[in-house]
């Protein structure tokens, strides 16, 4: 892909989260705090932990917003965010001086398929949900792996995917079951029914050839890696830690629609499932996550 080619595409994904926002017809798990505890509250905590126990310099790795690096700078880390969008970035730096935390953190504009690291000037660096937006993921764990102190840590929090069989039953049951969204608008979506069933290797090629055809149209990076994250990390690092979770439910959860008092009951079973799925298969999880070491 030409250099230009991939500047338009970047600057696409950098606008769309810069004006990302609730969608009414169309909510996602962190828009509502209460779906979020039930399906990612454990491992998200967990994450916490493990960051604040390898500090006290950590980078993060697309910290939209700010909310992970505050959290670990309230409990007296020093943090370093590096997002792609401006708007995110100032939204990030406007919060941490209203809590107080401006002291303890730095935040920064930067695409990280190509921005240098500092090297050897964080004991530990930590991604949410920040990868799977990666091209250049490999060479991003090259200077990620560089940027940590001797002995310092990676924890990764991320999506990995879906399988094939899973996102076509997903698709169906979003089509046919009630949602936020109109039956008459979902009709409309179907086209980009072949973006959501494509896998990371032929949108990878997309980028190659230029052509975009298989890139989601208002975040072309949207999964652009994913089923090899951990490929990737296992190969530069030692990992000490692995799990994965919520391979299937958590992505209808937000979209169904229900009497209000059923919503949460219902999402407590659906994430009973989730754990039951992964119980008889422990690689099922639609994410991950990892502690690693570059020692």
């Amino acid at each position: 892909m030409k250099r230009e080619e991939y500047d338009i595409l970047i600057g696409r994904e950098a606008a769309h989260w810069g004006a990302v926002a609730r969608e009414g017809d169309n909510p996602q798990i962190w828009d509502d705090e209460k779906l979020f505890e039930i399906f990612f509250g454990r491992e998200y905590r967990h994450l916490l932990r493990r960051v604040e126990e390898h500090g006290p310099r950590v980078l993060e790795l697309g910290c939209g917003n700010g909310g992970t690096a505050l959290a670990l700078a309230e409990r007296g880390l020093h943090v370093t965010g590096i997002d792609l969008s401006p708007d995110r970035v100032d939204a990030a730096v406007n919060e941490a001086r209203r809590r107080g935390l401006a002291e303890r953190t730095v935040f920064l504009v930067g695409d990280l398929n190509l921005m240098p690291l500092p090297a050897s000037s964080f004991e530990c660096v930590v991604a949410h949900d920040a990868l799977h937006h990666i091209l250049e993921l490999g060479n991003l764990l090259d200077r990620v792996r560089g940027a940590l102190v001797p002995g310092g840590r990676l924890i990764v929090m991320d999506f990995v995917g879906m399988g094939t069989l899973r996102r076509m039953v997903a698709a169906a049951m979003f089509a046919l079951l009630p949602t936020y969204r109109s039956y008459r608008s979902k009709w409309s979506l179907r086209r980009r029914i072949v973006q959501f069933l494509t896998p990371e290797r032929r949108k990878r090629e997309s980028f190659t050839e230029g052509s975009g055809k298989f890139l989601h149209a208002e975040s072309p990076f949207e999964e652009i890696s994913g089923p090899s994250i951990r490929a990737a990390i296992e190969s530069r690092f030692r990992i000490g830690e692995f799990f994965t979770f919520c391979p299937f439910w958590y992505y209808l959860a937000p979209k169904l629609r229900f009497p209000g008092s059923w919503r949460y009951p219902v999402a407590r079973t659906l994430h009973a499932l989730d754990r039951a799925m992964t119980r008889i298969r422990p690689r099922a999880g639609a994410h991950i996550f990892v502690t690693a070491s570059n020692d």
